[in-house]
């Protein structure tokens, strides 16, 4: 195949898994919640339980949580292909920092699947809890620990990994390292989630939710639909 069909394809397959992460984000964690309105959590659990992710998805229900978490699952391996198109923006590829770079977010492409379907558990446990005679409640609080403790694990490593990743890529960048303006550091996910958080606050019902639950895949559709728009020449004229 040639490099430009790479190329083209590459950018598919980024576009394509930051819709559908979006939309796996917004339906299995977009929520808003105000915790006391669930008083067996905010009040009687409140020392056994993660308040805020025992309330999170309690008004989901159990097929659209899992739907949420399958379409980030399952559409998980296009994150290779896109990691792979951020790599090819280095002007010197065999450079160390380059290939630290790339397997950084390699490692992080391939930690994140588990981590977001993580969230489905969490969800249907603590809707367990809030739908059950309270003698159930002791296993049951038990079982959402294990799986909090899961997600924690899971999810904290991926973000974790994709944090030093993308760090690492803005400083490439500033240092100009890279086929892109130092301005471009700026829209890094990592950089652009931090400024897209306070923004979740300004927004109403449902929006903060959906936006609260996806802050981070819309950091990647908009990097990467600015590397489609602006900056897709100059990468094919690297040939």
């Amino acid at each position: 195949m040639k490099f430009s069909a790479k190329i083209n394809w590459s950018f598919a397959a980024a576009i394509a898994v930051s819709v559908c992460w979006i939309i796996g984000d917004v339906y299995v964690a977009g929520f808003d919640p105000d915790p006391s309105d669930y008083p067996l959590f905010s009040k009687t659990y409140a020392d056994q339980v993660n308040v805020e992710f025992a309330t999170l998805m309690l008004e989901g229900s159990s097929s659209r949580l899992m739907f949420g978490a399958l379409i980030g699952a399952l559409t998980g391996p296009l994150l290779l292909p896109a990691t792979w198109l951020v790599y090819q923006f280095f002007k010197d590829t065999q450079k160390w920092y380059a290939v630290f770079v790339y397997w950084i977010l390699l490692a992080g492409a391939v930690l994140s699947p588990l981590g977001h379907a993580g969230f489905f558990y969490v969800g249907e446990i603590y809707k367990a809890v809030y739908h059950t005679d309270s003698v159930a409640h002791p296993y049951l609080l038990e079982t959402g620990r294990g799986f909090m403790k899961m997600l924690n694990i899971a999810w904290g490593m991926a973000i974790g990994v994709l944090a030093v990743g993308w760090i690492s890529l803005a400083v490439c960048i500033l240092l100009n390292k890279t086929l892109l303006p130092r301005w471009m550091a700026l829209l890094t996910p990592f950089v652009l989630t931090l400024c897209i958080i306070p923004i979740k606050g300004l927004l109403p019902l449902p929006f903060s939710g959906w936006v609260g639950g996806a802050i981070f895949n819309i950091a990647y559709l908009t990097f990467f639909s600015s590397l489609l728009f602006i900056f897709r020449k100059k990468l094919l004229n690297k040939i």
